[in-house]
């Protein structure tokens, strides 16, 4: 994990800065430009499918305004990080925006336990704050309109990454805080580090025999998406994926 820090703090130093926040600078691969791409395409596409009969260029102007929101759920959460981090006195060095998800990078890894919490919880509580706004927007805007498609995605969008955070994987947000929470009940670092994985390979079984139960009901799309994700965290455990 050190090692793929390092290497991404000294890629960030020649790509491009999108803007500052909070003045970190959000530095942009190419890579993450084919991925706006690709969302607003199935953003527009999901409009086709929503309502047939309209022109071009509605909805690429729907597609379009869907992928701004979408991409404010995910690079809000990243941003919201530096918020924490400065309200706990950690510094952050940049924003890595890839083709998957942002990368919040640190200088300095040798800090107090509620430090890392403090910069950890930022996302997670930006995406639930906008669950809360996205529902009053959902209440507030008509059925079959653009409004309430993008109400939609701002809302799913969140409630997604809300609940995405705080699975106890190391690449994500819950990892981060089930590994200080340990270490603040009286566990060393590596002790946390080994209980993390154990409850996240705990996880893989649970989600395997779940896709074994759903399969013998029929139910094989699911029983698919149980498998796959299973296999995501076995590749987060053994640092494939990292």
């Amino acid at each position: 994990m050190h090692k793929d820090r390092a290497k991404r703090m000294k890629i960030s130093e020649n790509l491009p800065t999108l803007f500052k926040f909070n003045g970190v600078p959000l530095k942009v691969r190419r890579e993450f430009w084919l991925l706006v791409v690709l969302v607003w395409t199935l953003l527009a596409a999901i409009g086709m499918w929503r309502w047939p009969g309209q022109s071009a260029l509605a909805y690429l102007g729907v597609g379009g305004l869907g992928m701004l929101v979408a991409m404010s759920v995910e690079v809000g959460h990243a941003c919201a990080h530096t918020i924490g981090a400065r309200l706990a006195h950690a510094p952050t060095a940049a924003i890595l925006l890839g083709a998957d998800m942002p990368r919040t990078l640190y200088p300095d890894e040798k800090m107090r336990p509620s430090q890392h919490l403090a910069r950890s919880l930022g996302g997670p509580i930006y995406n639930w704050i906008g669950v809360g706004i996205g529902l009053l927007a959902l209440h507030l805007t008509a059925p079959q309109t653009a409004a309430r498609y993008l109400a939609e995605i701002w809302t799913l969008g969140n409630a997604f990454l809300g609940v995405a955070s705080f699975v106890p994987l190391p690449i994500v947000d819950g990892g981060v805080i089930a590994k200080w929470l340990l270490v603040i009940g009286g566990q060393d670092e590596g002790q946390a580090d080994r209980t993390v994985r154990w409850v996240d390979m705990a996880l893989v079984v649970l989600l395997l025999v779940a896709a074994g139960v759903a399969a013998l009901v029929g139910r094989w799309l699911v029983a698919s998406g149980m498998v796959v994700l299973a296999a995501v965290i076995e590749l987060v455990v053994a640092g494939i994926i990292s």
